[in-house]
């Protein structure tokens, strides 16, 4: 969650209230921003004593158009005024707040209604806080600060109803000029977009408040965003519009204008963002904006350009290096994606800013290291990612298919075995122990964990492949039929199980009628596949076909050079006689590799030398 999901009213306000003389003359800290150096004893008492003092004075314009109560400023009074500030800067706000709603229900005091409102809003304590603006506001119903910050309040707290839409009205009228009215509804719509109601109650709620400021193209940039996130692209779009247009030299305008277009015009939404940096090349944010136009738009000559231009300031922001290595990881510069990973890395590190990305940070580092090959340095990465993180999981996968990249078997099934996961990560964790189990070739050991995994998910078409796969291998021909027969019942239109069970029997020289048959519909499903050709050019040389057998294996040869598929179509030509042909295949894998044991044996078994 962004720091800013948790903006308190207070800075909403802090403009609003200035101009009405309430910071700087009241409770807050500013009245005392000459004595912030004093030892922390003094500096409380002096902020305490003014607090107390203000109570006898009335300072602000605002507080002197309405009648205040007549407060004794009493030794008792003034004791727990000192105490509420001594508490919080023992950073003991609670005491402090209700100590304050106490005294401002004891005296009928707004000022000390509004001095709880700040606190707990500092606090981030926002039902408090909305406590304490209502009896601000029952106290002074005429303050349209204490009005304002109700509102507000109530508005964080997800009151999005038509008496709160009323009052929102009513606040935004009652503005002294056009630059307030757009001010207050700013401020509406910022904690409006904070509650946890949906976006198109957000949408419903602010939109007829916007028609309220004369001056609608910032208030069309809010309108560009809701519409955008409750779907409606094309009104987004509309919004979005009439914002740059109004606004042609707004750098948020530009890009929210931008992002509407990227979609469906992305070289319009490209070309706007080039000729606005023309005009501002130092205009930093936009000529990010066109780095990441360039990287959707997969132009990465165009991305080059523009990390040149970013580069010095990415060694100073850690969080512009992270969206620097997004940025380059999209258009596939996995060596710069890397340098401003571990750029981030450090800088957050000694900025102590942006700790909670490093995790994601480090997957990623280990996830491009593994894709280079680097399989210990990826294990080392993976190894960083700390064990509260959401991406501890992910990370032990990952280690673990690090370790088994570089044969070490025994460590990847140790990690797998140690990292304790919940129900919704088991199967994910049983299936990765058996692929390694697989490929360590442990293959009684490998078909045991498949079955445990598929035990966890029965209906998962993967396991039901990979358990009959296996079987097959070890010669458990009528389970991994069984297998098989279950997945087509569930999955009638997956090609894929009617081709391996029947290439299954092929290959057991049972059932070729049926094979045939399933095989057949695999490929009436999808014609060009080459292994389904494969599977039925072998059907047909099983049986002795041997003209139809080759018609399919070159047409799946053509498709495809598996492996597989050229040893059966050597075969295939050396059966009928045609050496040359069946050397012309074989040469050159045996030239790429002499010990190829699948060559070298099918070879021996056609009596073929070089």
């Amino acid at each position: 969650m962004s720091t800013m999901d948790f903006l308190p009213i207070n800075k909403c306000l802090r403009k609003l209230f200035r101009d009405h003389g309430f910071l700087g003359k009241q409770y807050n800290s500013e009245i005392l921003a000459d004595y912030k150096d004093m030892p922390l004893n003094l500096f409380t008492f002096k902020r305490a004593l003014c607090t107390a003092l203000s109570l006898t004075c009335l300072m602000s314009s605002s507080w002197a158009k309405e009648t205040l109560p007549n407060v004794e400023l009493t030794g008792g009074l003034l004791f727990q005024i000192i105490a509420s500030e001594f508490a919080l800067q023992r950073n003991d706000p609670a005491t402090a707040f209700q100590t304050y709603m106490q005294t401002a229900r004891t005296t009928k005091d707004p000022r000390l209604a509004k001095r709880a409102f700040e606190i707990a809003d500092g606090a981030h304590a926002f039902e408090q806080a909305s406590e304490a603006a209502q009896l601000w506001e029952k106290l002074s119903p005429s303050n349209a600060d204490a009005q304002l910050a109700n509102t507000l309040t109530q508005i964080r707290q997800g009151d999005l109803s038509e008496k709160r839409q009323q009052s929102a009205k009513d606040l935004i009228l009652s503005a002294k000029n056009q630059q307030e009215r757009l001010e207050r509804f700013q401020a509406i719509a910022l904690q409006a977009q904070f509650s946890s109601a949906q976006p198109q109650q957000i949408l419903t709620f602010l939109r007829p408040l916007a028609s309220l400021c004369k001056d609608q193209k910032e208030a069309a940039l809010t309108l560009a965003k809701l519409y955008r996130r409750t779907g409606n692209a094309e009104l987004g779009e509309h919004f979005a519009k009439i914002a740059w247009q109004q606004l042609p030299d707004s750098t948020v305008a530009l890009l929210e204008y931008a992002d509407t277009l990227i979609a469906k015009e992305p070289l319009k939404a490209v070309s706007t963002l080039e000729n606005f940096v023309k005009r501002h090349p130092k205009d930093y944010d936009a000529q990010l904006g066109l780095a990441k136009a360039y990287a959707r738009t997969q132009n990465k000559n165009g991305v080059k350009k523009q990390i040149q231009i970013l580069d010095p300031f990415s060694q100073k922001m850690p969080n512009l290096a992270f969206t620097l290595a997004s940025i380059c990881d999209t258009v596939g510069l996995l060596d710069e994606t890397k340098r401003y990973l571990m750029t981030f890395e450090r800088l957050a590190k000694e900025q102590k800013v942006s700790l909670e990305r490093l995790p994601r940070t480090y997957l990623s580092l280990g996830m491009i290291d593994y894709k280079q090959r680097h399989f210990s340095a990826a294990a080392d990465w993976f190894s960083q990612v700390d064990q509260s993180s959401e991406f501890f999981p992910q990370s032990r996968l990952f280690l673990a298919q690090a370790f088994a990249a570089e044969k070490h078997f025994d460590e990847a099934i140790d990690v797998l075995d140690k990292t304790k996961v919940n129900d919704r990560l088991k199967t994910e964790f049983l299936h990765k122990r058996a692929l390694i189990l697989y490929e360590a070739d442990r293959l009684p050991q490998a078909y045991e964990a498949m079955k445990k995994a598929l035990s966890t998910d029965k209906d998962n078409a993967t396991l039901l492949f990979q358990c009959a796969v296996i079987a097959n291998e070890i010669k458990r021909i009528d389970e991994a039929e069984k297998y098989l027969q279950n997945a087509i019942e569930l999955y009638p239109d997956n090609a894929n199980f009617y081709n391996t069970l029947g290439y299954l029997w092929v290959e057991n020289g049972v059932k070729l009628d049926q094979a045939k048959l399933l095989i057949e519909k695999a490929i009436q499903q999808e014609p060009e596949n080459p292994a389904f050709l494969d599977s039925m050019g072998w059907l047909y040389f099983k049986q002795g076909s041997l003209k139809q057998a080759q018609n399919y294996l070159e047409k799946a040869a053509k498709l495809s050079n598996d492996k597989e598929i050229l040893l059966h179509l050597a075969e295939v030509y050396q059966t009928q006689g045609e050496t040359p042909k069946a050397m012309d295949i074989l040469r050159p894998m045996l030239k790429e590799n002499a010990e190829d044991q699948e060559v070298n044996s099918l070879m021996d078994r056609l009596h073929l030398r070089f």
